[in-house]
């Protein structure tokens, strides 16, 4: 026993002292360690508190945006948008579109010249040189539709368009539209809820300039109390938190987890070994039924985007909606990881449910509809990859992508 506790004690004594070593050595190598508060852009100068809005994007800024996977230098136009300077009026042979959408239209993950509305602007006036194609962002990262509803009304018509792009996240946006404050946003938002008829109608304004905390606001969802929001947050534990900081070793070794094999990625989630950016209650989005809470998020937004489609119809302009193809959607290997992270197999869920409703209430409402995941998924069975393996927004390839099968749609409505 002696022997035995002696072998123990020097193999914990080893374990350590290597440890340290390669701890040591770690830092001593650029590029091995990723402080997201040190890295990460200063938000003041991006975003503006906005009593309509809720925030809005500070005109004439300059920021880099950085994560682990990407690292990318954001400016702002005198609109606060990330484009060119527009004029106020335009000429007589030019074209505008607005793309209306959140952090996948605004593309902070890459440069400019790689984003969607610089490579979509670029192939329509190769393919009408005759016309002068201005394609505008109009992207705000965390918008949800009701705060893409109220941009169009209040700015976005007065830039003349004669074509509106919105892209839809799926969930992501369900949830931000049933949300006034999240964790992690600095401002709170406006809100729509149905009065006594079913119609929409506009809540929460102007809106408080005070954090708040995170609050369901739709009728047909109930009110969290605030230890419910703090269980719900889907902020990381405090011991997570601490080692992402502190120690070399923890994030050297998390970033190449998420790199293994799926079913090992899916099991660390799990247990929360390795942090799962998803609420638990995703995985109900792609769930055969749709339950009462996600019927509910489901409804306000379809009338959101139904009101968005009056709006631009009042004034003769075309609409088209598209919808962001999720990961879990498009790649086998986060679909095994999606899967496994929640502990459902493959055939308990719907994952082209999303596409279903959306497509089938853009018939029944004469909306032109965009589906996107089925060729995004076919390329990527030729082995490419459109989003950051770590992060869901599109990479490079996929705002490239997402402009061609865009273009295309496009082109139909201007020939």
């Amino acid at each position: 026993m002696k022997r035995f506790f002696q072998n123990i004690t020097l193999l914990i004594v080893t374990f350590f002292f290597c440890f340290l070593l390669f701890e040591t050595g770690l830092r001593f190598f650029p590029g091995t360690h990723f402080d997201y508060g040190a890295n990460a852009a200063d938000e003041s100068l991006i975003w503006l508190y906005n009593a309509e809005l809720g925030w809005s994007m500070q005109p004439n800024s300059k920021a880099t945006f950085s994560r682990p996977e990407f690292s990318a230098q954001i400016q702002t136009n005198a609109l606060g948008l990330r484009d060119d300077e527009l004029t106020a009026t335009k000429s007589e042979n030019e074209i505008r579109i607005l793309l209306l959408g959140d952090s996948v239209v605004a593309g902070f993950e890459v440069a400019r010249e790689n984003t969607l509305e610089y490579h979509l602007q670029k192939m329509l006036q190769m393919a009408f040189p005759e016309k002068k194609i201005e394609v505008i962002n109009a992207g705000v990262r965390g918008y949800g539709t009701d705060q893409e509803l109220l941009y169009l009304q209040s700015r976005g018509l007065a830039l003349q368009p004669d074509i509106v792009v919105l892209g839809f996240v799926p969930a992501n946006d369900l949830e931000n539209n049933v949300t006034v404050h999240s964790a992690g946003r600095v401002f709170s938002k406006p809100y729509f809820e149905f009065d006594d008829k079913g119609v929409p109608v506009l809540r929460g304004v102007p809106v408080p300039q005070y954090l708040q905390k995170k609050q369901i606001y739709s009728r047909e969802l109930p009110q969290l109390h605030h230890t419910e929001v703090a269980e719900k947050s889907g902020h990381q534990k405090a011991w997570k938190v601490f080692f992402s900081k502190n120690l070399y070793t923890y994030g050297f070794v998390a970033r190449r987890l998420k790199s293994a094999s799926p079913a090992l990625i899916g099991w660390f989630k799990k247990y929360g070994i390795l942090h799962n950016p998803l609420p638990k209650e995703q995985v109900d989005f792609y769930r055969f039924f749709v339950d009462k809470t996600w019927a509910a998020r489901w409804r306000i937004t379809l009338a959101l985007i139904e009101k968005i489609h009056q709006t631009c119809a009042a004034r003769n302009i075309a609409f088209l909606l598209w919808s962001f193809p999720l990961k879990e959607q498009v790649y086998p290997r986060d679909r095994e990881i999606f899967t496994r992270s929640f502990a459902v197999a493959s055939d308990e869920l719907d994952f082209e449910l999303p596409d279903k409703k959306l497509r089938a209430f853009a018939v029944s409402k004469k909306i032109g509809y965009i589906s996107t995941s089925a060729e995004f998924a076919r390329r990527a069975q030729q082995g490419e990859r459109f989003h950051f393996l770590t992060d869901h927004h599109f990479n490079e390839k996929g705002h490239k992508l997402m402009a061609e099968i865009l273009a295309e749609k496009i082109s139909e409505k201007l020939q």
